[in-house]
């Protein structure tokens, strides 16, 4: 998650208004058709959801893409870093798409520039005959170190080098890559069994996320000039963080500094999440964070999408403080090169259920 200036444990989060977590009206901004799939997923939705987004799975997606192991089965190469300066970022691109493209979906790379890089944000999409709009489930590719502490050969300290520093990012944000990843086997699995969406659901993995946003900037932008309609975007960053001992506590951010429709389409949209999770796991605590003073406003990739006038939400970890000043119960280990796999306040058990929840949320409102 991009949080400049400072890290999460630092900053306010808005209390949830109660009000938000039961079914409401929804208001749609230009571009939007008028939502369907409103009630709970259904059975068969949630089993299959279950049975696809488990923690086994999102470990090892997030395994081979932080460089616990090869990024690619029966290879040699480990990743070292996704930062968008690293060489090994277009290597994590080129895979994923792959594994997309082996689930039979239809795959493009967008191309854009950031600071003389050449990047490429993954999409991956299933089309239907007759659509009205598209549903999004999305997460960032990239990852950084910049708050971890380096050393030069005299031992003096020294600025991060995002060109050759490890930069893991397992949990911002391997976990919510994972997530993408397994959900698009879960539409896989139901499209195998017969299930028959009626808007298109297109994966999206978004990078240099951590360069203010650049990736969806630039793919939201291409996306309102094509006369995209998107029914909604549900993006996942950094959903595995959990202290060992606390209480499960999803967050869902839907707050927006544009005014407008798109803030109570989106406080919609979150309310469909919220109420999942305890569809999927009743001992989840959710805190779902809306309005301008919404600590997350600007700093994931759904505020691309309400820049542009579309519904969408960030769905994450504990990761912001109280009001109070209480601190969240997410990763101590924000961008730096302990954020790994092994960190022991990485859980993709944590992991899985906010992943089933979004997976399921999105689904449904595809139509399945």
């Amino acid at each position: 998650m991009h949080l400049p200036g400072a890290k999460p444990g630092h900053t306010e989060r808005l209390l949830p208004d109660p009000a938000l977590l039961a079914p409401r009206g929804e208001v749609r901004p230009a571009g939007l058709t008028a939502m369907a799939g409103d009630g709970l997923p259904s059975t068969r939705t949630i089993a299959a959801v279950r049975a696809a987004v488990t923690p086994d799975v999102l470990r090892g997606h997030v395994a081979r893409i932080s460089g616990i192991e090869p990024l690619v089965a029966g290879g040699s190469l480990k990743v070292r870093s996704r930062d968008a300066s690293a060489e090994d970022n277009g290597r994590v691109v080129e895979a994923l798409a792959r594994r997309f493209q082996d689930l039979g979906l239809t795959v493009r790379l967008h191309p854009f520039r950031w600071r003389g890089h050449q990047l490429f944000n993954v999409e991956a999409e299933h089309r239907v005959t007759g659509a009205d709009s598209t549903v999004l489930i999305t997460a960032h590719l990239d990852s950084t170190a910049a708050n971890g502490e380096f050393f030069d050969a005299d031992g003096e300290p020294r600025l991060y080098d995002p060109a050759v520093d490890p930069a893991p990012g397992a949990d911002d944000d391997g976990s919510g890559t994972s997530g993408v990843m397994a959900a698009a086997e879960c539409l896989k699995a139901l499209l195998e069994d017969g299930g028959a969406p009626i808007r298109n659901v297109r994966f999206v993995l978004f990078n240099a996320e951590e360069q203010a946003l650049a990736g969806s900037k630039f793919y939201a932008r291409a996306a309102a000039a094509a006369g995209d309609r998107i029914a909604g975007v549900f993006q996942m960053d950094m959903i595995a963080g959990r202290q060992q001992g606390s209480t499960p506590t999803v967050e869902i951010h839907s707050g927006s500094s544009v005014p407008g429709p798109v803030v109570s389409a989106s406080d919609a949209l979150g309310g469909r999440v919220a109420r999942t999770v305890p569809v999927i796991d009743p001992e989840v605590t959710v805190q779902q964070v809306t309005g301008a003073d919404d600590p997350a406003v600007g700093r994931s990739d759904h505020a691309s999408f309400h820049e542009r006038g579309w519904a969408a939400v960030a769905v994450s970890e504990d990761l912001f403080s109280t009001p109070d000043g209480a601190p969240g119960n997410g990763t101590r280990q924000y961008h730096t090169p302990g954020d790994t796999l092994h960190d022991q306040d990485h859980s993709t058990d944590f992991a899985a259920t906010v992943a089933r929840s979004v997976t399921a949320t999105a689904l449904t409102l595809a139509g399945l």
